[in-house]
Protein backbone atom coordinates (compact mmCIF):
# COMPACT_ATOMS: atom_id res chain seq x y z
CA UNK A 1 0.00 0.00 0.00
CA UNK A 2 1.09 3.59 -0.58
CA UNK A 3 1.57 6.05 2.24
CA UNK A 4 -1.58 7.88 3.30
CA UNK A 5 -0.59 11.46 4.17
CA UNK A 6 -2.96 13.95 5.73
CA UNK A 7 -2.77 17.22 7.63
CA UNK A 8 -4.19 17.85 11.08
CA UNK A 9 -4.14 20.54 13.76
CA UNK A 10 -2.37 19.19 16.82
CA UNK A 11 -3.72 20.78 20.05
CA UNK A 12 -1.07 22.05 22.46
CA UNK A 13 -2.42 21.92 26.02
CA UNK A 14 -0.66 24.13 28.58
CA UNK A 15 1.19 21.31 30.33
CA UNK A 16 3.16 20.44 27.20
CA UNK A 17 5.07 23.68 27.66
CA UNK A 18 6.61 22.26 30.84
CA UNK A 19 8.64 19.96 28.58
CA UNK A 20 11.51 22.03 27.21
CA UNK A 21 15.07 21.81 26.02
CA UNK A 22 17.58 24.67 25.78
CA UNK A 23 14.85 27.16 26.68
CA UNK A 24 12.39 25.99 24.02
CA UNK A 25 9.23 23.97 24.59
CA UNK A 26 9.48 20.77 22.55
CA UNK A 27 7.00 17.97 21.93
CA UNK A 28 7.81 14.98 24.16
CA UNK A 29 8.52 11.87 22.12
CA UNK A 30 6.03 9.99 24.31
CA UNK A 31 3.28 12.30 23.06
CA UNK A 32 4.30 11.60 19.46
CA UNK A 33 4.14 7.87 20.19
CA UNK A 34 0.69 8.20 21.74
CA UNK A 35 -0.67 10.32 18.91
CA UNK A 36 0.56 7.94 16.22
CA UNK A 37 -0.57 4.88 18.17
CA UNK A 38 -4.10 6.28 18.44
CA UNK A 39 -4.22 7.00 14.70
CA UNK A 40 -2.87 3.56 13.78
CA UNK A 41 -5.37 1.86 16.11
CA UNK A 42 -8.21 3.75 14.42
CA UNK A 43 -7.11 3.12 10.82
CA UNK A 44 -5.65 -0.38 11.26
CA UNK A 45 -7.38 -1.92 14.32
CA UNK A 46 -5.76 -5.31 13.67
CA UNK A 47 -2.28 -3.90 14.38
CA UNK A 48 -0.97 -4.37 17.92
CA UNK A 49 0.13 -0.88 18.96
CA UNK A 50 1.65 -2.16 22.22
CA UNK A 51 4.58 -3.41 20.10
CA UNK A 52 6.86 -0.79 18.54
CA UNK A 53 10.05 -1.07 16.52
CA UNK A 54 12.63 1.20 14.91
CA UNK A 55 11.43 4.42 16.55
CA UNK A 56 13.36 7.54 15.50
CA UNK A 57 13.03 11.08 16.84
CA UNK A 58 16.07 12.73 15.33
CA UNK A 59 14.65 16.24 14.92
CA UNK A 60 13.08 18.09 17.85
CA UNK A 61 9.62 19.54 17.26
CA UNK A 62 9.65 23.01 18.79
CA UNK A 63 6.19 24.09 19.92
CA UNK A 64 4.84 27.44 18.66
CA UNK A 65 3.25 30.08 20.87
CA UNK A 66 -0.17 29.25 19.40
CA UNK A 67 -2.34 26.58 21.01
CA UNK A 68 -2.45 24.42 17.87
CA UNK A 69 0.29 23.14 15.60
CA UNK A 70 -0.31 22.14 11.95
CA UNK A 71 1.30 18.77 11.35
CA UNK A 72 1.32 16.07 8.71
CA UNK A 73 0.77 12.40 9.46
CA UNK A 74 1.99 9.51 7.33
CA UNK A 75 0.36 6.09 7.79
CA UNK A 76 1.22 2.99 5.77
CA UNK A 77 0.07 -0.61 5.97
CA UNK A 78 3.15 -2.83 5.67
CA UNK A 79 1.68 -6.31 6.14
CA UNK A 80 -0.77 -8.17 8.36
CA UNK A 81 1.38 -7.49 11.42
CA UNK A 82 3.02 -4.09 10.90
CA UNK A 83 2.14 -0.51 10.03
CA UNK A 84 4.38 2.55 9.62
CA UNK A 85 3.59 5.97 11.08
CA UNK A 86 5.36 9.33 10.98
CA UNK A 87 4.85 12.86 12.30
CA UNK A 88 6.02 15.74 10.09
CA UNK A 89 5.88 19.53 9.94
CA UNK A 90 6.43 21.93 7.06
CA UNK A 91 9.38 24.31 7.19
CA UNK A 92 8.68 27.42 5.19
CA UNK A 93 11.21 29.82 3.68
CA UNK A 94 12.87 30.23 0.32
CA UNK A 95 12.39 26.51 -0.12
CA UNK A 96 9.46 24.80 1.61
CA UNK A 97 10.14 21.28 2.82
CA UNK A 98 8.77 18.65 5.18
CA UNK A 99 10.66 17.70 8.34
CA UNK A 100 10.32 14.26 9.91
CA UNK A 101 10.10 14.47 13.72
CA UNK A 102 8.97 10.94 14.59
CA UNK A 103 8.93 7.66 12.66
CA UNK A 104 8.16 4.15 13.91
CA UNK A 105 6.72 0.74 13.12
CA UNK A 106 3.76 -0.57 15.10
CA UNK A 107 3.08 -4.27 15.39
CA UNK A 108 4.84 -7.54 16.03
CA UNK A 109 6.84 -8.03 12.85
CA UNK A 110 10.24 -7.67 14.53
CA UNK A 111 11.16 -9.69 17.59
CA UNK A 112 12.19 -7.62 20.58
CA UNK A 113 15.83 -7.72 21.65
CA UNK A 114 16.79 -10.22 24.36
CA UNK A 115 17.98 -7.37 26.60
CA UNK A 116 14.48 -5.99 26.96
CA UNK A 117 13.09 -9.09 28.63
CA UNK A 118 11.63 -8.85 32.11
CA UNK A 119 14.47 -10.89 33.63
CA UNK A 120 15.97 -9.48 36.86
CA UNK A 121 18.67 -6.86 36.25
CA UNK A 122 22.33 -7.78 36.73
CA UNK A 123 23.79 -7.63 40.23
CA UNK A 124 25.56 -4.31 40.82
CA UNK A 125 25.60 -4.69 44.59
CA UNK A 126 29.38 -4.26 44.81
CA UNK A 127 29.35 -0.91 42.98
CA UNK A 128 29.08 2.36 44.94
CA UNK A 129 25.48 3.51 45.32
CA UNK A 130 24.54 7.13 44.88
CA UNK A 131 21.16 8.72 45.67
CA UNK A 132 19.96 11.95 44.04
CA UNK A 133 16.82 13.65 45.32
CA UNK A 134 13.96 14.50 42.98
CA UNK A 135 14.22 18.19 43.88
CA UNK A 136 17.84 18.35 42.76
CA UNK A 137 17.13 16.41 39.57
CA UNK A 138 14.46 18.82 38.37
CA UNK A 139 16.27 21.92 39.57
CA UNK A 140 19.60 21.20 37.89
CA UNK A 141 19.71 18.03 35.78
CA UNK A 142 16.34 17.78 34.00
CA UNK A 143 14.94 21.31 34.40
CA UNK A 144 11.37 20.62 33.28
CA UNK A 145 8.25 22.35 34.56
CA UNK A 146 5.98 20.82 37.24
CA UNK A 147 3.87 18.64 34.94
CA UNK A 148 6.84 16.58 33.76
CA UNK A 149 8.49 15.88 37.11
CA UNK A 150 7.36 12.27 37.30
CA UNK A 151 10.39 10.92 39.18
CA UNK A 152 9.67 10.87 42.92
CA UNK A 153 11.70 10.32 46.06
CA UNK A 154 15.32 9.52 45.24
CA UNK A 155 16.91 8.14 42.09
CA UNK A 156 19.58 5.54 42.80
CA UNK A 157 22.64 5.24 40.56
CA UNK A 158 24.74 2.12 40.92
CA UNK A 159 27.27 0.96 38.38
CA UNK A 160 25.63 0.81 34.97
CA UNK A 161 22.09 1.15 36.35
CA UNK A 162 19.61 3.72 37.61
CA UNK A 163 16.43 2.88 39.51
CA UNK A 164 13.67 4.91 41.06
CA UNK A 165 9.96 5.59 41.53
CA UNK A 166 7.57 7.17 39.03
CA UNK A 167 4.21 8.85 39.67
CA UNK A 168 2.14 10.15 36.75
CA UNK A 169 0.03 13.32 37.09
CA UNK A 170 -3.73 13.30 36.56
CA UNK A 171 -3.57 14.37 32.91
CA UNK A 172 -5.10 12.78 29.81
CA UNK A 173 -3.64 9.70 28.14
CA UNK A 174 -2.20 10.05 24.65
CA UNK A 175 -3.49 6.60 23.70
CA UNK A 176 -5.80 4.31 25.71
CA UNK A 177 -3.83 1.30 24.45
CA UNK A 178 -0.51 2.44 25.97
CA UNK A 179 0.79 3.24 29.47
CA UNK A 180 0.53 6.75 30.85
CA UNK A 181 3.02 8.74 28.73
CA UNK A 182 4.58 10.45 31.75
CA UNK A 183 5.90 7.09 32.99
CA UNK A 184 8.17 6.46 30.03
CA UNK A 185 9.09 10.14 30.00
CA UNK A 186 10.17 9.89 33.63
CA UNK A 187 12.11 6.68 32.98
CA UNK A 188 14.07 8.55 30.35
CA UNK A 189 14.80 11.25 32.94
CA UNK A 190 16.43 8.50 34.99
CA UNK A 191 18.58 7.49 32.02
CA UNK A 192 19.45 11.14 31.40
CA UNK A 193 20.61 11.61 34.99
CA UNK A 194 22.63 8.39 34.91
CA UNK A 195 24.31 9.50 31.70
CA UNK A 196 25.20 12.91 33.09
CA UNK A 197 27.09 11.28 35.93
CA UNK A 198 29.92 10.26 33.59
CA UNK A 199 29.44 11.22 29.94
CA UNK A 200 30.19 14.97 29.96
CA UNK A 201 27.02 15.99 28.09
CA UNK A 202 23.27 16.08 28.73
CA UNK A 203 21.83 13.07 26.84
CA UNK A 204 18.44 13.53 25.17
CA UNK A 205 16.36 10.60 23.84
CA UNK A 206 16.29 10.34 20.04
CA UNK A 207 14.98 6.82 19.41
CA UNK A 208 14.83 3.19 20.43
CA UNK A 209 15.01 -0.26 18.86
CA UNK A 210 11.86 -1.83 20.30
CA UNK A 211 9.14 -1.40 22.88
CA UNK A 212 6.85 -4.05 24.33
CA UNK A 213 3.99 -3.47 26.77
CA UNK A 214 2.07 -6.03 28.80
CA UNK A 215 -1.17 -5.03 30.57
CA UNK A 216 -1.02 -1.37 29.60
CA UNK A 217 -4.15 -0.60 31.64
CA UNK A 218 -2.22 -1.38 34.82
CA UNK A 219 0.29 1.36 33.89
CA UNK A 220 -2.21 4.18 33.45
CA UNK A 221 -3.14 5.18 37.00
CA UNK A 222 -2.26 8.76 38.01
CA UNK A 223 -0.97 9.10 41.55
CA UNK A 224 0.12 5.47 41.79
CA UNK A 225 3.79 4.65 42.44
CA UNK A 226 5.52 2.63 39.71
CA UNK A 227 9.08 1.39 39.43
CA UNK A 228 11.69 2.10 36.78
CA UNK A 229 15.06 0.57 36.04
CA UNK A 230 17.56 1.66 33.38
CA UNK A 231 20.71 -0.21 32.34
CA UNK A 232 23.51 1.23 30.23
CA UNK A 233 24.34 -0.99 27.25
CA UNK A 234 26.94 1.07 25.38
CA UNK A 235 28.63 4.47 25.50
CA UNK A 236 30.24 6.40 22.65
CA UNK A 237 31.59 9.94 22.35
CA UNK A 238 28.22 11.65 21.86
CA UNK A 239 25.74 8.82 22.38
CA UNK A 240 24.55 6.40 25.04
CA UNK A 241 22.33 3.35 24.67
CA UNK A 242 20.07 1.99 27.43
CA UNK A 243 17.47 -0.63 28.14
CA UNK A 244 14.59 0.76 30.19
CA UNK A 245 11.84 -0.92 32.17
CA UNK A 246 8.73 0.42 33.93
CA UNK A 247 6.50 -1.88 35.97
CA UNK A 248 3.86 -2.05 38.66
CA UNK A 249 0.40 -3.40 39.45
CA UNK A 250 0.95 -6.32 37.06
CA UNK A 251 1.85 -4.20 34.06
CA UNK A 252 5.28 -3.94 32.46
CA UNK A 253 6.83 -1.84 29.70
CA UNK A 254 10.25 -2.68 28.28
CA UNK A 255 12.18 -0.45 25.91
CA UNK A 256 15.24 -1.90 24.21
CA UNK A 257 18.09 0.14 22.79
CA UNK A 258 17.02 3.61 23.92
CA UNK A 259 19.41 6.03 22.21
CA UNK A 260 20.39 9.09 24.25
CA UNK A 261 22.41 11.67 22.32
CA UNK A 262 24.10 15.03 22.74
CA UNK A 263 21.70 17.16 20.67
CA UNK A 264 23.17 20.47 21.87
CA UNK A 265 26.50 19.99 20.15
CA UNK A 266 28.31 20.15 23.47
CA UNK A 267 26.75 23.47 24.48
CA UNK A 268 24.82 22.01 27.44
CA UNK A 269 26.90 20.19 30.03
CA UNK A 270 26.12 18.55 33.38
CA UNK A 271 26.67 20.70 36.49
CA UNK A 272 30.07 20.43 38.11
CA UNK A 273 28.78 18.56 41.19
CA UNK A 274 27.83 15.60 39.03
CA UNK A 275 31.51 15.17 38.28
CA UNK A 276 32.91 16.07 41.68
CA UNK A 277 30.71 13.56 43.49
CA UNK A 278 30.80 10.69 40.97
CA UNK A 279 32.41 7.35 41.69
Amino acid sequence: MSIDRFEMALPIPPWLRDHHFAGRAVLPLVEAIGLLAALIAKKFPEIDVTRLNNANFDKLLVLPEEDVLPVFIDLEWRDERQAYAALLTRKTGKISRLLYHAEMLFGGGIETAPEQSSNPPPDNSSAPRRAIAREKIYAELVPFGPSYRSLHGELYLQGDTASGTLIAPDLPLSSPALPHPFLLDGAMHAACVHGQSFCGFVPFPVGFSAMKVEKAGSLQQPGRAYHTHCRLLAAAKNELRYNVRVWGDGGIMNVAGLVMRDVSGGAIKPPAWMWKEKG
